[in-house]
């Protein structure tokens, strides 16, 4: 009997691999490979259409939660309930238990308002997102968002982190199922100054044509890093007062940015006017520890040789 069997599993296994050889064997007609490309982009169509609802529901819900510090809270404490506890099927008092806790401990007006200014920044993200070519002109709009922060940095400073963070990680983009997001270029967080600046503020003036526009983008991005170290830097410093590290970026760093604007806008177009301004530079601040390199940088360009490369 067992003779028999091995017999017959023998010649199943060969029937089955002369069945998968004459179907690896068989072409596809012209007729089928059109079928099967039109039901590929009848996939990618629903797809795409599932994906754009589901934007365009979040986004509505987030500019509701924009109006104000009390609809930023009261979305937050939604996205709370189905993510933490409808999605893990967790009972109603366990909720209510959370919130009771909740009140009498993080929430606070200034916790309220830092939920405002991270939808804030999510409807942008969002936006960024969905239409690649809105980005390409969403400068104005994110350094608005920026100057809105700044203006309540003395409000926010015990929330920074929350503002620090990605959007797609929030616990609103998780429960509207926007948090896997194919963002491509974009900053880390609206507190992220230098890839606000360098991935969406400054690259589309970086033409002979918009070199004003340049300058002055550059111009608010010094501002704006100077902002946040000032009102969100030193937190629990003996002497907040003093400030070290933003009194440090003022004879550095502040330096360093006005030098990288001058070469920005030199490689750009603007080469009489950056180049003197670049020597006046130089002039003023022969002793800064970057000195030596501008002067590098300054032979080259004016040479018009390859740019010496950034020394680490």
């Amino acid at each position: 009997m067992g003779e028999i069997m091995k017999t017959l599993l023998i010649l199943a296994a060969a029937t089955l691999g002369l069945a998968s050889l004459q179907a690896q064997e068989k072409p596809l007609s012209v007729t089928e490979r059109e079928l099967l490309l039109e039901r590929l982009q009848e996939i990618q169509e629903t797809s795409n259409s599932t994906v754009k609802g589901r934007y365009t529901v979040a986004l509505t819900a987030f500019k509701e939660g924009i109006k104000n510090d009390a609809a930023a809270h009261d979305l937050y404490l939604k996205c709370i309930e189905k993510v933490r506890f409808l999605d893990e099927a967790k009972k109603t008092s366990e909720f209510r238990e959370w919130k009771r806790r909740h009140s009498e401990g993080t929430d606070n007006a200034e916790f309220r308002l830092a939920l405002r200014h991270q939808l804030n920044w999510l409807v942008l993200t969002l936006e960024a997102a969905q239409d690649k070519k809105e980005k390409e002109t969403m400068g104005p709009r994110c350094m608005a968002v920026l100057d809105a922060i700044l203006k309540d940095a003395d409000d926010l400073k015990d929330n920074r982190a929350l503002l620090r963070s990605k959007p797609t990680e929030s616990i609103f983009a998780e429960a509207y199922g926007v948090d896997a997001l194919n963002l491509g270029e974009w900053p880390e967080s609206p507190l992220d100054i230098g890839g606000v600046y360098d991935l969406v503020v400054l690259p589309p003036f970086r033409t002979p044509e918009t070199l004003t526009q340049l300058q002055s983008g550059w111009k608010k991005r010094i501002e704006h890093e100077g902002l946040i170290l000032e009102g969100f830097a030193n937190e629990g410093s003996a002497d907040k007062d003093l400030k070290p590290a933003f009194e440090k970026w003022k004879l550095e760093g502040r330096n360093d940015l006005i030098w990288t604007m001058e070469v920005d806008l030199f490689s750009n177009g603007d080469e009489k006017g950056a180049a003197l301004r670049m020597l006046e530079h130089l002039k003023e601040n022969l002793k800064h520890k970057s000195a030596p390199k501008w002067i590098k940088q300054f032979t080259s360009l004016v040479k018009g040789e390859a740019p010496v490369p950034e020394e680490e």
